[in-house]
């Protein structure tokens, strides 16, 4: 079974305690640890209205929009999450040839690979549960989905009952390419849109070509 999970307002949610006893756990210190704590020490915003600055109102937490090391920060945060599952023997990884593979992560999406759906997904679950306790994370259910890649009508409805979210029935998404149960699919669910896309692109990149030829003549005229 493949699990697409979405993280609901990610850099939004996550607890600050949690987030620098992580950075201490990876070992990062001195300056940059410093730096990080300053940001992050009781954050506070104002508003200004009618050019007269408001009160301080504290933060909520989560990390700092615009801030280019938001997106490292809930990264880091997240691989606790990955290593808890990675960890845990209930969840049971697939095999691709001669190499396990349990989880994969994309900014705030993390995709898993789990063989014996009904167990291993009650434990991927628990296993979330205690981790959101402290750090914040929550799934958001819907935009998560579940996948099936074979037949299988009573594992189908074993799962359903556990998970809180929806099981795709002929395809799941992920990072733009949509997986299908049957090898014989995979074309036919991916080419026709990539060079669709292609041939529009194209057709833009064309027209703006014969516009920007036209602008260089009438320069040079």
């Amino acid at each position: 079974m493949i699990i697409s999970i979405d993280a609901e307002k990610a850099f939004d949610r996550i607890q600050h305690p949690f987030m620098i006893k992580t950075l201490n756990k990876i070992s990062l210190e001195g300056k940059y640890l410093n730096i990080i704590k300053a940001i992050y020490d009781k954050p506070s915003a104002n508003i200004i209205l009618n050019s007269e600055k408001l009160k301080n109102l504290p933060s909520k937490p989560g990390t700092r929009q615009g801030c280019p090391v938001s997106p490292l920060l809930f990264n880091i945060t997240s691989e606790v999450l990955a290593s808890a599952i990675e960890q845990e023997k209930d969840i049971e990884n697939i095999q691709i040839e001669n190499e396990e593979v349990k989880l994969s992560l994309h900014v705030d999406d993390m995709i898993l690979y789990i063989e014996n759906p009904k167990d291993s997904t009650r434990t991927l679950l628990e296993t979330i549960s205690n981790y959101s306790k402290v750090s914040g994370y929550k799934i958001n259910i819907q935009k998560s989905v579940a996948f099936l890649y074979f037949n299988n009508e009573p594992s189908e409805k074993g799962v359903e009952k556990i998970i809180p979210f929806a099981i795709a029935p002929k395809r799941i998404k992920c990072l733009r390419i949509n997986l299908t149960k049957h090898a014989k699919d995979l074309y036919n669910e991916n080419s026709k849109w990539l060079l669709k896309e292609i041939e529009e692109d194209t057709e833009k990149k064309r027209k703006k070509g014969k516009i920007l030829h036209v602008l260089e003549l009438e320069e040079s005229t």
